[in-house]
């Protein structure tokens, strides 16, 4: 059985809140991971991993041994908030801004089910043993799920409030953590298809920011919040009160019992549980001021540094283990166990890194254009039985018997099969000939191309690929003939005024031919798509009789009839960049904005739907496109705010002009004695769980207002 696990999230948007930083998890069998921004995918066996590209809504397989990327599957449109997880022949999918879940057949890549979530912070996924456990954290609920159609089986448990985190460990024991800080362990009984609660209990200082991080068994509860460490179900025993922390605690998605680590990105810290001890690291003092999710490989911790390129190494002791190694691009790593190796990606960048088990690094590519993309939506391409033999009275005389083919002078050749694409002479598969593209039409908001190409003989269809500089960065549809149009958006970018369009077109089960096409300078206006039939003149036959003259009679043939085509037009979107939202009105602690808007007049009569965005931490609220006020959700530190607007019949989205808020967030260390981190370069003869008179005295001081009131935290629906 192959063992794995996955955790992804958004490299932009870390948060470990109920609001932010419970973005929703996917695992692989035998594991589970927290809530989480930068997408980790560990372990799976056969070397192939797939990462999610939110930028063009595809899942693209890697194979970091070969170094080249194997698959591409558009999963979504663009600006998706992809989160993946792969286990025994299955994938499954979650973007979080729409909240659609679907799971893929490996074997066919074809979608064999869905399943609709709350889009936002609140759903999460994790795949243990054979089996989809899909987790509300608003609702507070956790259901068993199909593995192929994502269909609930059995009843779903209810904790009765909001859940702060979920996480599986590798014995299939599902651990969850509630707002009232109660700690809960779940097993699924197939007999009563129920889940079963092993054992619940209260931790003080544990509430609606703690995050969990599961083991080989057992769990290890970090509640930062409110200055409290501990393990249950490891069989060792460990709790630890220490200092409180503000902001977002990031805890690893999974690790050993004795390394367990978290980063505080707003504090520039990263705490490690090393054996009994808590250490404090400040690795904004090693170039990395914003830390992201760590993760433990061969008994290091690697440690992403949001907005520095790089990625941190410690010894379990906090202190530097080796060379930052220096990542592509301008996104957040993302960090991937696979096959005793771990693999550094970088969302947008086209070049990843490989770092092997002795610590050695090289580059992988991740993505490529000329790799076409796969529909998973398709028709699956019908197989072509054989056909039965032939009846012994049906074959020639003299070839009946046991071994035709020694009697008589006859042999009977054996059956032909059909396939999908003919084969060229050194036997790879056809490939679509003759690819053409020209511009058809444009207008401020979008152009056409037309493209064409010569059929390959019993091809089920085509799949046909744009890729360029325009929004969303790929475009793609799946065709039965030999011609396609496509729109590309205009939108946010100056791809319509002199960009280069790569075009692929691939038939099924066979090759692909790519050409590049450059868009024709502003003004240049494509000739009208015009079809002409001209009926040609009658024949006349002219018949002469001597002795009278020749008669010769002449009809005029009937006018030629024109058949026009005319292309409809883009769909229309009010224009980018506008300014539509006024003020963002809500105190300083409040974690609910008050969006006020004035949107001018070809926003308020767009005929698609509209939507206000926290583009920070992924919230959003849907809205009437002439609203001129609504609330949206918001989280600590800078959010920055759109009205987003989408066209009627589907497509690439524009945002108005931003507008950004502000949360301030005072953490409290709690009635309890508060432990004072040692820090990783200072002595280790001062470890955090020491306690003492002293150090009671010095965490008494530390005490600063709680996150938000009683009153306020239990209306808060997030």
């Amino acid at each position: 059985m192959r063992v794995g696990r996955v955790v992804v999230g958004r490299g932009g948007r870390e948060s470990a809140s109920v609001g932010a930083a419970l973005l929703g998890v996917l695992l692989l069998a035998g594991a589970a991971f927290g809530s989480g921004i930068s997408r980790t995918a560990v372990s799976v066996s056969d070397g192939l991993t797939w990462l999610g590209d939110d930028q063009r809504g595809e899942v693209v397989q890697v194979n970091p041994s070969s170094g080249k990327p194997q698959t591409r599957l558009q999963i979504s449109g663009g600006d998706a908030q992809l989160e993946i997880a792969q286990d025994d022949g299955t994938l499954v999918v979650l973007d979080r801004r729409t909240g659609q879940i679907t799971v893929i057949d490996l074997s066919t890549l074809l979608a064999s089910g869905r399943r609709q979530a709350s889009p936002g912070a609140s759903s999460k996924v994790l795949i243990a043993q054979g089996r989809v456990f899909v987790v509300d954290r608003t609702a507070g609920t956790i259901h068993n799920a199909d593995p192929v159609t994502l269909v609930d089986i059995g009843a779903p448990w209810s904790a009765g409030q909001p859940l702060a985190d979920v996480v599986v460990d590798d014995q299939g024991l599902v651990w969850a953590v509630d707002h009232g800080g109660n700690l809960h362990a779940l097993e699924w009984s197939d007999d009563d298809e129920r889940f079963v609660e092993k054992s619940s209990r209260p931790v003080p200082g544990a509430g609606p920011r703690t995050a969990l991080v599961p083991h080989a068994r057992g769990v290890t509860l970090l509640g930062l919040e409110g200055g409290v460490v501990l393990q249950d179900g490891t069989g060792q025993s460990l709790s630890v009160m220490t200092v409180q922390f503000s902001g977002d605690v990031l805890a690893a998605f999974t690790s050993p019992t004795g390394l367990v680590p978290a980063a505080v990105p707003d504090s520039g810290v990263v705490v490690l549980v090393s054996g009994a001890q808590v250490i404090r690291v400040d690795v904004a003092g090693l170039g990395c001021v914003k830390p992201g999710r760590p993760a433990v490989f061969r008994d290091k911790v690697y440690v992403p540094c949001h907005g520095a390129g790089k990625v941190v190494v410690l010894d379990h002791s906090g202190k530097r283990s080796g060379d930052d190694v220096m990542t592509a691009g301008s996104g957040d790593p993302e960090l991937v166990f696979d096959d005793g190796k771990l693999f550094i990606n970088t969302p947008g960048a086209s070049q990843g890194v490989i770092v092997d088990a002795d610590g050695t690094t090289r580059s992988v590519t991740v993505r490529s254009p000329e790799l076409a993309v796969t529909d998973p939506d398709r028709q699956p391409i019908p197989s072509v039985p054989s056909p039965p033999p032939p009846r012994p009275e049906e074959l020639p005389t003299g070839t009946r018997g046991n071994n035709p083919a020694a009697v008589g002078t006859t042999s009977v050749a054996p059956p032909t099969t059909t396939t999908g694409s003919v084969p060229s002479a050194d036997g790879e598969p056809g490939k679509p000939t003759g690819v053409s593209v020209s511009l058809k039409s444009r207008d401020a908001s979008a152009l056409v191309v037309a493209v064409s190409w010569g059929a390959v003989t019993s091809a089920a269809g085509y799949t046909v690929t744009a890729s360029g500089g325009f929004t969303g960065g790929s475009q793609s549809a799946q065709v039965a003939g030999t011609g396609t149009d496509l729109s590309i958006s205009c939108a946010g970018s100056a791809f319509c005024a002199s960009g280069r369009l790569d075009v692929s077109v691939a038939a099924v089960g066979g090759g692909a031919t790519t050409v590049s096409w450059s868009v024709p300078p502003a003004g240049t206006t494509p000739p009208p798509v015009t079809t002409t039939t001209t009926t040609p003149p009658p024949v006349v036959t002219t018949t002469t009789t001597p002795p009278p003259p020749v008669v010769t009679t002449t009809t005029e043939p009937p006018p030629p009839v024109v058949t026009t085509t005319t292309t409809p037009p883009p769909p229309s979107l009010p224009t980018a960049g506008a300014a539509v939202i006024t003020t963002i009105t809500g105190g300083l602690a409040s974690y609910t904005k008050t969006v006020n808007m004035a949107p001018p007049a070809d926003w308020a009569s767009h005929n698609g739907s509209c939507e206000v965005v926290n583009t920070t931490y992924g919230y959003s609220t849907p809205i009437a496109c002439s609203a001129t006020s609504t609330t949206i959700d918001a989280d600590v530190g800078l959010n920055r705010i759109v009205v987003r607007a989408y066209p009627a019949g589907g497509g690439s989205p524009v945002d108005s002009a931003p507008k950004n808020t502000n949360v301030r967030d005072p953490e409290l260390c709690g009635t309890k004695p508060c432990q004072i981190p040692r820090a990783a370069p200072e002595s280790p003869a001062a470890p955090m769980g020491a306690g003492g008179l002293g150090l009671i005295a010095t965490a008494a001081l530390l005490r600063v207002g709680r996150r938000r009131s009683d009153s306020s935290e239990e209306g808060e629906v997030r």
